[in-house]
Order: C-alpha cells, then sequence, then structure tokens
C-alpha cells in the first residue's frame, strides 16, 4: 500500500461527496455554477468531510494551485506571527478568479489576537479572497467571523451510506470481507 485509503478515495468531485442534506447540496452544486463561494464556515464532528468539502469546493472552482493558501488553526495559524504571511498571500493579486484561503480546525486560532485580525483581512480583501473556515467547535469562533461566512454545519453519515462507500472501497482494493 503506497497510499492512505483515506486520501487515495476521498471525492474530488462534487457527485463523488456524500451528502446527508440535500439543501447543502443544492447549494454547493449552485457555488460552483456560478463560478464563486462566498467566506464559508463549515462546522461538524471531526470525520464528518468538512476538509474534503472544502478541497472539493477549491477542485470543482478550478482554483490554480497558486491562488490557494492552506493552514492548520491548531498549528502555524495559531500564532499571530502566521498573520503576516496571510496578509502577504492576501496583497498579491490572484491567477484566476479569486485566491481561497482554507483554515482547517480554524477553532483553534487564537481567538484574542489572531481571529480579529482574520476578521480585518475578510472585509480588506473580500475583492479577490475568500476563506474556507473548518472548526469542531464553531462556539470557539468569535461573532465578527461568524456574521461573515456563510456557515454550514456538516453532519456525520448515517451508518448504511457509510457501510457501503466502504464496501465500494474494499471491492475496489479486492480485500474480502463479511
Amino acid at each position: 500500500m503506497k497510499q492512505l485509503w483515506v486520501e487515495k478515495y476521498h471525492p474530488t468531485t462534487v457527485d463523488g461527496y456524500v451528502f446527508v442534506d440535500a439543501a447543502q447540496r443544492e447549494q454547493v452544486e449552485s457555488w460552483i455554477q456560478d463560478k464563486s463561494i462566498p467566506h464559508l464556515l463549515f462546522s461538524g464532528s471531526p470525520g464528518t468531510g468538512k476538509t474534503t468539502l472544502a478541497k472539493m469546493l477549491i477542485n470543482e472552482l478550478k482554483i490554480d494551485e497558486y491562488d490557494v493558501m492552506w493552514a492548520n488553526g491548531s498549528k502555524e495559524a495559531r500564532k499571530i506571527e502566521w498573520v503576516d504571511k496571510l496578509i502577504s498571500f492576501c496583497q498579491t493579486m490572484p491567477f484566476g478568479a479569486f485566491k481561497v484561503v482554507l483554515i482547517d480546525e480554524a477553532d483553534y486560532m487564537n481567538p484574542q489576537s489572531v481571529q480579529p485580525a482574520l476578521r480585518n483581512l475578510m472585509e480588506d480583501y473580500s475583492d479577490h479572497v475568500r476563506f474556507i473556515l473548518t472548526c469542531n467547535y464553531p462556539n470557539k469562533i468569535i461573532p465578527p467571523i461568524h456574521s461573515r461566512c456563510q456557515q454550514l454545519h456538516i453532519v456525520k453519515t448515517d451508518q448504511v451510506e457509510f457501510t457501503a462507500r466502504v464496501a465500494t472501497v474494499l471491492v475496489t482494493e479486492q480485500v474480502e470481507f463479511d
């Protein structure tokens, strides 16, 4: 095995993503059709597909790789020094229609320094930068960021959908199972 199955089989298109909520599917499809997104805040339990949905949107919108900045809110994006890198990224013009800043685990960003700075950047660069934040605990995100984002709460797929997806992977990998 050269690649983790979780990476090998994560969906890259809207057709491959398992939506529990039909209204969320319609919303995502409309963003793809419009070729634009607002600032987004995806919340939900760990493993529900928040980051996968964010990456899938970036892929479906055909955002140039140089127009994407990825950060982890529990690591580098937790510190105020990281904001300087973010400002530099935001100040340059995109190769495409807009840039995307994807911050995973945004609920771990410092609420006294990093989150307020992020709030201002979301306003200052809204003409050519979109922010996608993922979090497990939306209550740890300050209200001004909530107000600047469209929020989607992602719930766990039901057991039947999960089992079907696992079975598909096992069959593809030629693994015998009960």
